[in-house]
């Protein structure tokens, strides 16, 4: 069981994926120093490759198992059946003729179906043939016997161990190469739930070769009618084991999730307050500042006898009063006109720009269409996603600059952020940040689009448009 297989499955179920030339040459090379060293084991008497009956019942067991995948997921590494039957070969039939089994048989259904490179068959076959004969040449060394119990288990564990050395080693190297991540990120991946409980339940493999091994010494051929069992019941325990990491790891997600939104909550909350301050500050502060001066003067006059001068003093001051109120009544028609705040949608993204530059130092220019009518949910979609992607460009992409826009396309708006930092994987979902997410959703929500194009080294671009959003 579990041996680690690589796949690439093409856009298209009917045409198969065009591989790069690397992957392509190390097929070949990998392929050509299987062969070579089948034909150098096969010169030995004990390990001669004896193309018999005796092998049919070997490849039509192996190739039943690894079609029968575990932990499918597309464009990914998966696991096979195989494993405990192609240890179990090599134990009793000597790494040459167990690594011919396995280079023949081990397949998958993506490689059936055709939705495998030629090259990328090449390299499975001639990798698990590898990992395989590695483990018989083990199990030979540490003078294994399957009837020799349990000394057996000792010589099982360590060919296990060289099986899975060579096995993931192989399969993390040509999808690393084949998927542009680095190795050691793909060796993460190959295994099912903890690291630690996948590797006791792995090393329990050696032991289930080695009882088919020594059930095979014992009654022959027809011992190859019960092997699937073990494997039916394994592959079943590891099923249960993948339901459950994932639906550990959905909730776990989603309360990340919910964590960031309400913090997202709190910081547009905290936006909110600075506007408000802001505009306390600038316009109404500054009228009550000139209505307390009015007040004192009037004092003056009062305590210095000079009534005249009241005649002008007390309309300025009721007159000042009047724009004190005037101006409180612009920032709640504001507040309760726009979403977004009583600044609007332009001011409000133009101060946010103002913040981060203060921030971090990148340099924001703006091309901001005044005065544009939009409807209020939609209004909120735009700053919300504006937002986000203009905290994501500061706090990740390490960019001097960030050009932004919002203009009118024909009924509808687009709000465009470009950014010359480092750029990212948009395809690729990074553990505890949701920010492309939350932007797809609240986009989704208000009923527009959202574009993103970027690649490492060359920027971000985010492209967000409502139709019909006018109102």
């Amino acid at each position: 069981m579990a041996s680690a297989t690589s796949e690439l499955r093409p856009p298209s179920s009917h045409t198969r994926p065009r591989e790069t030339r690397a992957v392509r040459g190390g097929s070949a090379l990998l392929v050509l120093v299987v062969l070579c060293l089948l034909g150098y084991l096969s010169l030995g008497t004990d390990s001669r490759i004896a193309i018999s009956w005796e092998l049919v019942p070997w490849l039509a067991l192996v190739l039943a198992a690894s079609v029968w995948p575990l932990d499918e997921s597309s464009g990914s590494p998966y696991l096979a059946l195989d494993l405990p039957i192609l240890l179990a070969a090599a134990f009793v039939l000597g790494p040459a003729r167990a690594g011919f089994v396995a280079l023949v048989a081990s397949t998958s259904p993506q490689e059936l179906r055709g939705r495998m490179s030629p090259s990328r068959c090449v390299w499975n076959h001639a990798q698990v043939a590898l990992s395989v004969i590695a483990a018989g040449l083990v199990f030979q060394a540490l003078g294994g016997d399957p009837l020799h119990w349990p000394t057996v288990l000792i010589a099982s564990e360590a060919a296990l161990a060289s099986d899975a050395i060579v096995n993931y080693c192989l399969v993390a190297l040509v999808y690393a190469i084949g998927s542009g991540r680095r190795f050691l990120s793909v060796m993460r991946t190959l295994h099912i739930g903890s690291p630690r409980d996948f590797a006791v339940f792995y090393a329990g493999l050696g032991i289930v070769a080695a009882m088919m091994a020594t059930l095979y010494a014992h009654v022959g051929p027809p011992a190859l009618l019960v092997f699937l069992i073990p494997v039916v019941l394994a592959r079943e325990a590891l099923q249960q084991t993948i339901s459950a990491t994932r639906a550990e790891r959905d909730l776990a997600a989603r309360r990340e999730a919910l964590r960031r939104v309400d913090q997202r909550i709190a910081d547009e909350r905290a936006d909110e307050r600075d506007r408000i301050a802001e505009a306390l500050h600038d316009d109404v502060l500054q009228r009550i500042f000139d209505v307390t001066i009015r007040a004192h003067v009037i004092r003056e006059c009062y305590r210095s006898g000079r009534l005249l001068d009241l005649e002008e003093a007390v309309p300025d001051l009721v007159a000042s009063t009047e724009r004190v109120a005037d101006e409180l009544r612009d920032v709640i028609h504001g507040l309760r006109q726009s979403q977004v705040g009583h600044a609007g949608l332009v001011d409000s993204i133009s101060l946010l720009a103002s913040h981060l530059h203060d921030q971090s130092g990148i340099t924001f220019i703006s091309d901001l269409e005044p005065s544009l009518p939009i409807r209020p949910e939609v209004e909120l979609a735009v700053y919300q996603v504006a937002r986000e992607a203009l905290v994501n460009v500061a706090r990740h992409s390490s960019a001097e600059t960030v050009w932004l826009s919002l203009k009118r396309v024909r009924r509808g708006i687009e709000l465009r952020v470009l950014d010359n930092g480092v750029g990212f994987d948009p395809s690729r979902r990074v553990e505890r940040h949701f920010g492309l997410e939350l932007m797809a959703e609240r986009t989704a929500a208000a009923g527009g689009s959202i574009e993103i194009d970027s690649s490492p080294g060359n920027g971000a671009l985010v492209v967000v448009t409502f139709e019909d959003a006018v109102s």
